[in-house]
């Protein structure tokens, strides 16, 4: 029954953006009042700081993904216009 409540507290944490590893130990120790203990409030400004490294992340990612000279077509005509040039 502690996995249990360890598990449960550990999703509760990474949902709530808590600490994974300190709640869960903290369950380990309280049981199923640390549940109730993450369930408190969410840490906001974790919450916005990963937001901002997930969108800087895709904003890398595009950048490496798509070739500067595919970019501006907005139908499969366009692109192969594009492509029939080279």
């Amino acid at each position: 029954m502690t996995v249990l409540w360890m598990v449960l507290t550990a999703v509760v944490a990474l949902v709530y953006a808590r600490s994974i590893l300190i709640w869960t130990f903290v369950a380990y120790v309280l049981g199923p009042w640390a549940l109730l203990l993450t369930l408190l409030g969410p840490n906001k400004g974790k919450w916005e700081r990963r937001t901002l490294t997930l969108n800087a992340l895709k904003e890398e990612v595009e950048k490496i993904s798509t070739p500067s000279e595919y970019k501006d077509f907005e139908t499969v005509d366009d692109l192969m216009k594009q492509l029939d040039k080279k």
